[in-house]
């Protein structure tokens, strides 16, 4: 199986975002995400920045992920209700947020979802720590595929720490929002795992996604299905690590576990699977 295709570092470094596909409220520009009709007011759904701690000052409100605010204007996203700060923008300037979406939110001190990050929960209000006070370059919704992933792990008996070294590794394979549509840009890599094409995507003798599919009634790019197909793989063939993965108490182990059996990579990228596994205890554990 391929396993490069992503090689950003989610909250290490600034790396461009690669084209993902990502089941996540898309990246856009600020024309479009002006033309969507931000407000300055804080409204059900949205995630929201203000200019000043607690809650004060200028609101710039959002309803998508963004990689970049730009850094000048007219064309920024800068804050825009009534209060200090009102027109800057809002790169750098951010002091609080406030989450008020159904799905975490990350925070990045560095364009491209890269650098240093904070995790603004549901529902949740908070000043921006001592690293991205006013100085805050992105943010990223997380999508509840990695919720639904990590629920399916735990629910079949793995630890919370093991179903975050999985699921930190499906986002290192299909992108942040373990998207069961991937497809690898010019490689055989297919789905949240990025099984081959002529191998355990299609073809390997009852160890491949569509067989698996088929026998089931189900489509081979449904998420259920491929989470149902990782649970079988690692059940059924003890290579693929079912063993080791168990015995592991941390993340960093269970992930490097999952790493080395089932995905079997060439170039890993350990680093960032260990970073997107951590996100995922520290975010839904």
């Amino acid at each position: 199986m391929s396993r490069t295709r992503f090689t950003r570092l989610s909250v290490l470094a600034a790396v461009p975002l690669a084209t993902l596909g990502l089941v996540v409220a898309g990246t856009v520009s600020p024309s479009a995400a002006h033309a969507a009709g931000r407000d300055g007011v804080c409204d059900s759904g949205e995630f929201c920045y203000y200019y000043n701690s607690d809650e004060a000052g200028s609101v710039s409100d959002f309803t998508s992920s963004i990689d970049d605010y730009g850094t000048t204007q007219p064309s920024c996203y800068d804050f825009k209700g009534a209060g200090a700060g009102k027109g800057l923008c809002v790169k750098n300037n951010a002091a609080s947020a406030w989450n008020r979406s159904d799905r975490p939110v990350i925070v990045y001190y560095n364009s491209n979802y890269g650098g240093a990050s904070q995790t603004i929960q549901p529902g949740t209000k908070a000043n921006l720590n001592a690293t991205l006070k006013n100085n805050n370059a992105s943010h990223q919704f997380y999508s509840n595929n990695q919720l639904t992933a990590f629920t399916f792990f735990v629910g079949i008996g793995y630890t919370k720490r093991q179903s975050a070294g999985m699921v930190g590794n499906l986002m290192q394979e299909s992108g942040t929002g373990v998207n069961p549509n991937a497809t690898q840009a010019g490689g055989a890599g297919r789905g949240i795992a990025q099984w081959s094409t002529g191998g355990r995507w299609d073809t390997s003798a009852n160890d491949n996604v569509v067989w698996y599919a088929n026998k089931l009634g189900m489509s081979p790019w449904s998420l259920t299905l491929q989470l149902k197909f990782v649970q079988y793989e690692l059940n059924t063939f003890s290579g693929y690590g079912k063993s080791p993965l168990i015995a592991s108490t941390t993340i960093d182990g269970a992930t490097v576990v999952f790493q080395d059996y089932f995905e079997r990579c060439g170039t890993c990228y350990t680093a960032n699977r260990k970073a997107y596994a951590h996100q995922v205890y520290d975010t839904y554990a």
